[in-house]
């Protein structure tokens, strides 16, 4: 508390009218608190103020409570309700007094305000009931007490206090920001006054706490939440139940049992009202507009009609997506549409390692090709609360406590903005992932309001990527099983073929000797012995078509194998097709340690298609070059480091290339133009050899325009070309 607060609870300790309870009430309820007191010395201490006891029994049998039978004594009240219920009737019924003689006009209005503190402790109570809190009764009294303050501030400083409350409306938000420029809450006041009165901690605490932020509610006792969440239930018009789903978050009631409590509580109001003898009338929140005003009730329809416009739109974008990545993008273009807001991080929940995996960088500093991951787990960062406890939340209150870890500082970094709001993506109870929107203070403050449009869009994307990952893992145990089938069929088959393989090389070491050792034809027959030994090879792999392949590597001449290779496709293929080969094979380029046999597949793979493509003939290009980083190479040079050296191997024809869906799938298995005959496989085996030898590919191409395979290999290591 501050120095002006201080001073303004001096100025009221120091008057003439600050409220104190009647003596008989301050013994009552230092006995209530005396667990030793006996239900008789209760009964002895309420039964020496007539005018108290007298309210006490008018209260137990009013139609509040319901008894079939009249309670004519304190003593039988006592048994029936029990000492804290009795101590809530007097409480109350002494307070109403003590305030009784309160000049209630507007802007402050006594009925008004009972019916709120009533309505409060109401739900108060029955909120205590359906979590289970175990003190109900002291919820009702704390539910009746929490508004306390706001009685002394009218009453010692009407004309400040007036204003602040002619200002406020009905608007609590406007209320706690007149209060703080004034200098003291009401809050504040009510707890210190019941601290003076000598209620127990709880109660001065709820009503100390319950316009504090949400997120420190959280962590308070349940008392502290139960009087809160009354709080914001009593203010909540019928036609906006936005709070409720504060009640949601902290105590997990559903919504029809929100709803239905919230009309039962009303009706209580009533009854308790007039059983207490307050005068009560409850409070006129605002509305929608009927009747527009300069405009107004146009621009609102206005604005929902614009929301609704571009929802659809970010919507349409999801729906278009056909694959992760596609939907990544989606849901970032989908937050520009609707929000402005272009610096978004996208994480992805990874539950085989519980980890937030970053999966689009769309807006931030992040370098390319950088993986950021957030491990789960007890990890107190902004994202994994917020996906934990599955609400909206801002790095604005938690950096006021000097709560923000120095990850969520590095996100805020990461975005180039002032703040960071986190959205958890969850779908039928699955947590799918959490969006981290960077921008400036007052952005987010704008977002953060916006909560029911940012929760309808999250919830979308969540089941966009949700209903992705499901089809990815269920391709997953499709392609297995076509595998497993595979390989089951290619044990068969190996049996089968070996047996001709080997009968095919004698005949051809025979053809050999007949033809002598200086014959031109024996690099022919030298070459297709080695493809017949890696037919062999590729059919005892085959057997397996699920498990990794050992490699075997060693020196090769890239440009050797090239020749070889044209030389003996030209001859079976090209020659039939009308297809011209033209090779132009880098002269600098130096040996690769890698696998001959699996160089050999990938060659023969892509030089084949390229044949089969072009049913009309035509011309394939084979490239080879030697490639050094010139950004490297300069910097081995004032370094003396090693400069980052690649081979690159292009196959290129003027076909007629590939139809756009089928590029953006390309090397996934089974997928073909070829039509019937063609398994769909050469392109997945290709692309799975290159990525085990540590290269890349990449493919070019246009309909019409011809198709082109670009591979890269690193050198660094490998063998000079003497």
């Amino acid at each position: 508390m501050d120095d002006r607060a201080g001073q303004f609870l001096s100025r009221i300790a120091a008057s003439r009218v600050l409220p104190s309870l009647p003596q008989v009430l301050l013994k009552l309820l230092e006995a209530c608190r005396n667990e030793e007191t006996t239900i008789k010395e209760i009964a002895q201490i309420i039964n020496s103020d007539s005018a108290l006891c007298g309210r006490i029994l008018g209260i137990v049998n009013s139609p509040f409570y319901r008894r079939a039978e009249k309670i004519v004594r304190v003593d039988d009240a006592l048994f029936q309700l029990g000492r804290d219920a009795v101590r809530s009737i007097a409480v109350s019924a002494s307070i109403h007094h003590v305030f009784s003689r309160v000049n209630g006009q507007s802007p402050f209005n006594m009925k008004l305000y009972w019916h709120h503190a009533l309505l409060c402790a109401v739900l108060a109570r029955r909120l205590s009931e359906k979590t289970a809190f175990k003190a109900p009764e002291l919820s009702f009294l704390s539910g009746i007490l929490h508004d306390v303050g706001r009685v002394v501030l009218w009453v010692h400083f009407p004309e400040e206090y007036g204003k602040v409350l002619a200002d406020a409306g009905n608007r609590s938000e406007l209320l706690l920001e007149g209060e703080a420029r004034m200098g003291i809450t009401h809050a504040e006041v009510g707890a210190w006054l019941l601290s003076r009165w000598g209620l127990d901690a709880f109660t001065i605490d709820a009503a100390r706490y319950h316009h504090e932020p949400l997120e420190r509610i959280h962590g308070a006792f349940p008392l502290i939440k139960i009087v809160y969440a009354a709080n914001l239930l009593a203010d909540m018009p019928d036609s906006d139940l936005s709070r409720s789903k504060v009640v949601r978050e902290l105590f997990g009631l559903g919504f029809t049992d929100i709803t239905d409590m919230l009309s039962a509580a009303r009706e209580e109001v009533r009854e308790l009202a007039e059983s207490l003898g307050i005068q009560v009338a409850p409070v006129e929140l605002p509305q929608q507009p009927r009747e527009g005003k300069d405009g107004e009730q146009g621009d609102v329809l206005a604005g929902e009609v614009r929301d609704v416009a571009l929802l659809q739109t970010a919507l349409q974008g999801l729906m278009d997506a056909v694959d992760r990545d596609a939907i990544h993008k989606a849901a970032r273009e989908g937050f520009e549409i609707l929000f402005g807001t272009p610096a978004v991080l996208l994480f992805v929940h990874d539950r085989d390692r519980e980890l937030l995996v970053l999966r689009d960088t769309g807006g931030s500093r992040l370098p390319p090709g950088q993986e950021l991951t957030i491990p789960m787990g007890r990890n107190e960062s902004l994202p994994v609360q917020a996906l934990t406890r599955r609400t909206v939340l801002g790095s604005r209150d938690l950096r006021d406590r000097g709560a923000l870890t120095i990850m969520d500082e590095m996100l805020v970094h990461l975005l180039g903005g002032e703040e960071i709001l986190c959205l958890p993506l969850v779908t039928q109870k699955e947590t799918v992932g959490v969006f981290v929107i960077g921008a400036d203070r007052a952005a987010v403050q704008s977002l953060a309001a916006e909560t029911r449009l940012l929760t309808l869009y999250g919830d979308q994307v969540a089941v966009a990527l949700r209903l992705d990952q499901m089809r990815r893992a269920q391709a997953r145990l499709y392609q297995a099983g076509r595998l497993a089938a595979s390989s089951a069929l290619a044990r068969k088959v190996a049996h089968e073929v070996n047996n001709p393989l080997s009968i095919i090389k004698n005949y051809l070491k025979i053809l050999g000797m007949k033809l002598g050792p200086d014959n031109a034809a024996q690099d022919e027959l030298r070459i297709v012995n080695e493809e017949i030994d890696r037919v062999a090879i590729i059919i005892r792999q085959l057997t397996d078509l699920t498990s990794e392949k050992e490699r075997v590597r060693q020196a090769v001449d890239i440009n050797g194998l090239i020749r070889d290779l044209a030389a003996i496709i030209e001859k079976s293929f090209s020659a039939a097709s009308r297809i011209r080969f033209h090779l132009d094979l880098d002269p600098a380029l130096p040996g690769l340690v890698t696998d001959r046999n699996g160089m050999k597949q990938i060659l023969i793979n892509l030089l084949k298609n390229a044949i089969e493509a072009m049913k009309q003939g035509g011309s394939l290009f084979v490239r080879t070059k030697f490639l050094v980083s010139k950004d490297l190479e300069e910097m081995a040079g004032k370094a003396g480091g090693k400069a980052e050296q690649h081979m690159e191997i292009t196959i290129r024809d003027d076909g007629p290339g590939i139809p756009e869906a089928i590029r953006q799938r390309l090397f996934e298995p089974y997928v073909t133009t070829k039509g019937e005959g063609h398994s769909g496989l050469g392109l997945s085996v290709v692309h799975s050899i290159v990525r085990d030898l540590g290269g890349t590919i990449q493919c070019e191409s246009a309909e019409g325009r011809g198709t082109s395979f670009v591979m890269r290999f690193p050198l660094n290591g490998s063998v000079k070309k003497a």
